[in-house]
């Protein structure tokens, strides 16, 4: 069993192209080293990321994560046990939501597509759902993502 951990939480750091490319590698080499993946939205200054991996290597990133100052708001929308992964060729996939006027906010980076299909695949699975929701728009309020009701950090 692995542990899935499904969080949102603010922009409250201002984020440059560069940082997030820098963010994202160091994560990909954190995660493969203790074994977790995921993945990573970001939509109008908000983010959703979901990992998955060993529960101690999640909760311990998932505790680091609430502490980082570049975020704010941080909620935790599910917790729980998985029989598999349901990125498990993810250390760190990457989407954002395109602004209104359709420009991307982090130009030069790559969307995970195949992270993205994963996803479409997975149908009514509610993280999948949760995240699809997030990321076409829907809103993310105190009622939960994508249905999902928030469940308070610790």
């Amino acid at each position: 069993m692995i542990r899935q951990l499904l969080y949102r939480s603010g922009q409250l750091y201002e984020f440059t192209a560069a940082d997030m490319i820098r963010l994202l590698h160091q994560s990909r080499a954190h995660n493969a080293g203790c074994d977790v993946g995921g993945v990573l939205l970001l939509r109008d200054g908000l983010f959703m990321q979901l990992l998955e991996g060993p529960v101690t290597a999640v909760e311990a990133l998932y505790s680091r994560i609430v502490q980082d100052p570049r975020h704010c708001g941080v909620q935790l929308v599910i917790r729980r046990e998985r029989a598999t992964r349901l990125l498990p060729d993810w250390r760190m996939a990457w989407a954002e939501a395109p602004l209104g006027d359709g420009a991307l906010a982090f130009v030069g980076i790559e969307t995970d597509h195949a992270a993205l299909r994963a996803l479409e695949g997975a149908g009514a699975d509610p993280v999948a759902a949760s995240l699809r929701a997030f990321l076409g728009g829907e809103p993310v309020d105190a009622h939960g993502a994508g249905g999902l009701r928030l469940v308070h950090a610790r």
